[in-house]
């Protein structure tokens, strides 16, 4: 039996998208989101939900918190083939 590859990459672009429905769902606007996140200007989370960059680890953490989801539900792993899920 063949080893499956348990590890993958994120799909910065989906994940992005889970992350603007996610920010949306929530009600916050990106400005509220900045100061909650202490970020000095609002583009890194433009970055994030274009799928350009994604978010620290802290940032993903409270980012998580605020929008009140698990954090692996604001993010979206490659296919193996490299098709995002």
């Amino acid at each position: 039996m063949a080893e499956e590859n348990l590890f993958t990459s994120l799909d910065a672009v989906l994940t992005g998208l889970k992350m603007r429905n996610a920010i949306k769902q929530s009600g916050y606007s990106i400005k509220e989101l900045q100061e909650m996140l202490g970020l000095s200007c609002p583009q890194p989370i433009y970055r994030w939900i274009k799928g350009r960059t994604l978010p620290s680890i802290d940032n993903l953490y409270m980012l998580s918190r605020i929008l009140d989801v698990h954090m692996e539900d604001l993010l979206a792993p490659m296919e193996p083939n490299g098709d995002s899920k």
